[in-house]
């Protein structure tokens, strides 16, 4: 099998040669391709040229075998709305929002509201536009043989990474949940056309999006408020146009009642395909309670800091115990907790895609 038909057989619950390995690698790609985050973008531009290289060397040197083909964070979208991100100078950091969002009063959102029902995800931030052709060129490069899998963030996510500070837009959840209802529902529209975007662009496998708010920062009712219907409404549209399913990424621990039953209405009202969650989730309990019980495929989890931090005995040996803990199961792909961490180097993070490929191997043992 071919990386693509690696994670096409995970995806259909079919038995693949060996695990494959999805490792959400972003900015990781920049520094461990010798660079610094400044060296490839900043406000309004984005190195094509250098990005695209970082992006081929980390898919062709590493191997894994699922990729973002390109390099995507937090602030794609963020200054042509007149907002900043923060873009770190030193090495092993990545990008982050700042409060210097678009939407700082609700003064601002009439205002901003008409700025996104004009947006264009394919021109309307230079950075993005610069994103779309680096996956044109990876997808000549590779997408025959690797899953590209189109990757953003939406709803509650959106909201706080695109449109208003972060300790605002949790405050408003409580005191004007109408407001952010609607930003969240703007948010999630802007999500589908950047995620369309990629899929012409040259993406040719399921989306990955990731409502990293999860369970960490708000309540299952609020999860279950603000974010089931636009995760719904966007794994529709990407089913609709482009034929594809979404795996959604998840933080925190999901196996408490109500962050159960959100996961469980996720699956079943919202048409979710996959589920990639953080290491707070054991193995045993991803196989029995989501892998097994809903036939939906799942992830098996290394922490990031293993992976970072080596040494590569360590990240093998754990490697092989998370492996051993699925028996006859189908369905997993190895992925790292959140993603790979910027800081990991090469060593590491290539000696954690190959125990996978090595332990992983069909029947596992």
């Amino acid at each position: 099998m071919n990386k693509k038909e690696r994670f096409e057989a995970v995806r259909e619950r079919r038995a693949p040669d060996c695990m494959p390995v999805w490792p959400r690698v972003k900015s990781q790609m920049i520094y461990g391709h010798g660079l610094m985050l400044p060296d490839v973008i900043r406000q309004d531009w984005y190195d094509t040229e250098k990005v695209t290289e970082a992006v081929l060397a980390s898919i062709k040197n590493i191997g894994y075998d699922i990729a973002i083909p390109a390099y995507i964070d937090p602030g794609f979208g963020v200054p042509p709305l007149g907002g900043s991100f923060h873009i770190p100078t030193k090495f092993g950091l990545a990008v982050s929002n700042t409060d210097d969002q678009p939407v700082k009063t609700k003064a601002d959102w009439p205002k901003v509201k008409k700025m996104l029902a004009k947006f264009n995800a394919r021109k309307g931030d230079p950075r993005m536009k610069a994103a779309l052709e680096v996956i044109r060129n990876v997808s000549q490069e590779v997408g025959d043989e690797v899953a590209l899998v189109p990757s953003f963030h939406c709803s509650i996510s959106t909201a706080m990474f695109l449109l208003r500070p972060d300790e605002a837009l949790l405050e408003d959840m409580t005191e004007d949940p109408e407001w952010v209802d609607e930003m969240c529902h703007v948010g999630t529209d802007f999500a589908i056309e950047w995620i369309s975007a990629q899929y012409e662009a040259g993406a040719n496998s399921a989306a990955m999006v990731a409502e990293g708010i999860g369970t960490v920062m708000v309540s299952p009712k609020m999860n279950e408020r603000f974010n089931l219907e636009n995760i719904a409404r966007l794994v529709g549209e990407i089913k609709k146009r482009f034929n594809q399913g979404t795996w959604l990424h998840l933080h925190g621990d999901i196996s408490t009642p109500g962050n159960y039953r959100y996961l469980t209405r996720l699956i079943k009202e919202a048409g979710v395909e996959g589920l990639h969650f953080d290491e707070t989730n054991s193995v045993e309990w991803v196989k029995d309670s989501v892998v097994e019980k809903f036939g939906v495929p799942a992830t098996v989890i290394v922490d990031g800091s293993i992976i970072a931090g080596g040494p590569v005995e360590k990240i093998r040996e754990t490697v092989r115990d998370q492996i051993s803990r699925i028996g006859e199961s189908k369905g997993f792909i190895m992925a790292a907790s959140c993603q790979v961490l910027p800081a990991t180097p090469n060593e590491f993070f290539k000696a954690w895609v190959d125990a996978t490929h090595e332990y992983g191997k069909y029947p596992l043992k």
